[in-house]
């Protein structure tokens, strides 16, 4: 008897002990919900977890899953307070990892995924003083409540309505990370998706081979309601149901008479439609109310149904896992074909009302430069069709060009620079499947979630983060020397801060050499006698050249026996030609997104030809607008001419003989649109030559 007290003893102690360690761990509310926050330990393993919160292994990876391949010391689990929580809504809602790339910013991380920096932050503290790229953050899941929030004040068409499909904002997704072996079939079951519509949700995708640690999106159940636009341009918007809090709105079914078919086993949206050769989107739009299919229950079929195809099979797992199964479906989703004629938009602020408007002369350049590629392209063989719209610099005047018929029949559309009237065309585009180019603006958002979208100029912080790394390449056996002005405040420059901190991270020592207002031999006196150096200014403004050439100069001159180069930035590029010999003797090295080469004969023969053909030069302009149109317009229909519109889902190729601007288009993420990550370093060597390194 006294053996079985002490027992029971010992489990009470066990069980209070195992108790007060979950109790006062942190805790995190995700989308409504409460969880423990839990770090595991070194040699930590499911079964001491599992006991510790009593939840079995299999929960553990439904709300955590990365932990399906194993633990590892320091992982972070999200464990649920409430032990009825059910496993299915785990899997919806708890963070999944994003690895952070070079150039991205928590800013633009939040916008990928619709949630706030607070919220990214809460999840992540350290990551308030900055990321690292290779790093990892935990994400939030977008909360429900905000998403019936945007979706309702979006102004967007429904698919059954005009024949279009969703915009993103119209739909609400779950994000995933990938893990080690996993496939598209088993992600599909894990959400009640289907791989056609995780395809169609992620273009950036390698169906057969997914990367792991990539995050994809899989589309929710759960869709905004649709808001349908009448003939006098109102819109009338459906309350979303989650909105409201008496009584449930049961969708409306059209009064029409259906064909109907009762679900089997394991059946889903996609295996029924491929049975009946029938669209998913036709499958939800007369089923409405029917979230996740189930056996036995009653499908209403669209009237369009290939009868012939009734007993079809649908594909099997195995089928669906097979390397030859997902290309094919890919490459239906996203049709390769040579294009027999290009539609293309060209979409400008022209400003013809108005005159001697600067701005609205250089976009009416930039589309001269594009006659000119769209002429050397028909040389080709090529059938082009071009249509040129003045905007306006109005948005209403967007709106009215985008309501003309011909408008969804482009592959191409040329965006203008104004903020608003690129996310209608953006939109648009995603609605009719039609490429957008955003060749002006380096801010707009739609670039993170819109697939139809490429931004031509690098931004900012890609743009630092890239040169950083090459500069490392390049300069990686040198003495970096920073030029620093006491007199500017130099913290807000970006680069110089990622080029400090990428060289610590390499263990790569720098020095400063101060001056104050101008650079003096007085001020390099100090520094070492080094076999090779590179100075870098500090301040990036264009006046800092002419503050630090002189002195420059004259080291080089005093030290013929070292190797010397200095560095610098794109505003140098329009003051090369009147500091030519010491840009020269200095072994410079500029970045920018844009540069001709002197004597270029391809600009030569350009240039002549806008001459003949517009009786007038070029503007002296950095960059130059005629050559912008020309590299675009030769880049983007020279691509859809090879592989159809949907070019972008395959090799990128395109025309690559560009003169001032390169393209290198790179996803951000599996759904959004491509960044130009292209651009030169400029090198005017002591031999007297300039190259333009791509």
């Amino acid at each position: 008897m006294r053996i079985k007290i002490v027992i029971t003893s010992l489990l009470c102690s066990l069980a209070l002990a195992l108790a007060a360690q979950t109790t006062d761990l942190p805790r995190k509310t995700l989308n409504g919900k409460e969880y423990y926050v839990y770090k595991v330990s070194k040699g930590e393993g499911f079964y001491n977890i599992t006991k510790k919160f009593d939840i079995s292994q299999e929960d553990i990876i439904k709300y955590n899953p990365s932990a399906k391949s194993g633990l590892k010391r320091g992982q972070v689990l999200f464990i649920p307070v409430d032990k009825n929580a059910t496993s299915e809504a785990g899997s919806r809602t708890e963070p999944f990892e994003h690895t952070i790339k070079r150039g991205e910013s928590l800013y633009a991380i939040s916008k990928m995924y619709g949630v706030s920096i607070d919220e990214i932050i809460a999840l992540n503290p350290g990551s308030r003083k900055r990321i690292n790229a290779g790093e990892k953050l935990l994400i939030p899941q977008k909360g429900s409540s905000s998403a019936v929030a945007e979706k309702k004040s979006a102004a967007t068409k429904s698919a059954s309505s005009n024949g279009s499909k969703p915009t993103s904002e119209n739909q609400s997704y779950v994000y995933h990370t990938i893990t080690a072996g996993e496939t598209l079939y088993a992600i599909a079951r894990q959400y009640d998706s289907d791989v056609e519509s995780i395809m169609r949700a992620n273009p950036g995708i390698k169906p057969s081979k997914l990367a792991r640690g990539s995050v994809i999106r899989v589309p929710s159940q759960e869709v905004a309601a649709p808001v349908v636009e009448s003939n006098d341009k109102t819109t009338a918007t459906v309350t979303p149901q989650e909105e409201v809090k008496e009584e449930k709105v049961k969708p409306v079914v059209p009064e029409k008479s259906y064909q109907t078919y009762v679900a089997k086993k394991k059946e889903t949206y996609y295996s029924i439609a491929q049975k009946f050769g029938v669209t998913i989107a036709d499958l939800r739009a007369v089923n409405p109310d029917i979230r996740v299919v189930s056996e036995g229950m009653i499908i209403n079929l669209p009237e369009k149904v290939k009868e012939q195809q009734a007993e079809k099979e649908p594909a099997t797992a195995s089928q669906e896992n097979s390397t030859e199964y997902l290309e094919e479906l890919y490459s239906r989703i996203y049709t390769k074909k040579d294009a027999d004629h290009i539609n293309v938009a060209v979409m400008l602020p022209f400003m013809l009302k108005e005159e001697n408007n600067l701005k609205s002369e250089l976009y009416t350049e930039y589309y001269q430069g594009f006659l000119l590629a769209v002429d050397s392209l028909k040389r080709k063989g090529y059938s082009i069709n071009l249509s040129a719209y003045d905007t306006e610099g109005s948005a209403d005047v967007v709106r009215s060009i985008l309501q003309k018929p011909q408008m969804t029949t482009m592959d191409l559309i040329i965006a203008p620079d104004q903020e608003e009237a690129i996310d209608l065309i953006a939109d648009f585009g995603e609605r009719y499947d039609i490429n957008v180019v955003n060749t002006f603006s380096m801010k707009n958002e739609k670039i993170n979630t819109n697939a139809r979208v490429f931004q031509t100029n690098i931004p900012g912080s890609y743009l630092y983060a890239e040169t950083v790394a090459q500069f490392v390449k390049t300069f990686k056996n040198r003495d970096v020397i920073l030029l620093n002005d006491n007199n500017e405040d130099v913290k807000s420059n970006e680069f110089i801060e990622l080029l400090k901190d990428e060289l610590g991270a390499r263990n790569l020592t720098y020095s400063v050499c101060d001056y104050n207002g101008t650079l003096k031999p007085d001020n390099l006196a100090a520094i070492g006698k080094s076999a090779s150096v590179v100075f870098v200014p500090t301040s990036n403004k264009k006046e800092v050249l002419s503050q630090i050439l002189p002195a420059l100069s004259n080291y080089v001159t005093n030290n013929p026996q070292m190797q010397v180069s200095l560095f610098g930035y794109p505003n140098w590029v329009p003051q090369i030609n009147r500091n030519l010999d010491d840009l020269y003797q200095l072994d410079t090295y500029i970045f920018t997104r844009f540069y001709t080469t002197p004597n270029d004969a391809r600009m030569y023969d350009l240039s002549l030809k806008y001459l003949y053909w517009y009786n007038q030069e070029m503007k002296n302009a950095s960059p130059k607008y005629a050559l912008l149109g020309f590299d675009t317009g030769m880049y983007f229909m020279s691509a859809i001419a090879e592989s159809g519109k949907n070019f972008a889902n395959y090799d990128m190729k395109g025309d690559s003989n560009s003169i001032q601007t390169d393209f290198r288009f790179e996803r951000i993420n599996n759904w959004s649109g491509f960044i130009n990550k292209s651009f030169y370093f400029v090198h005017l060597s002591p031999d007297m030559k300039i190259e333009k390194i791509s």
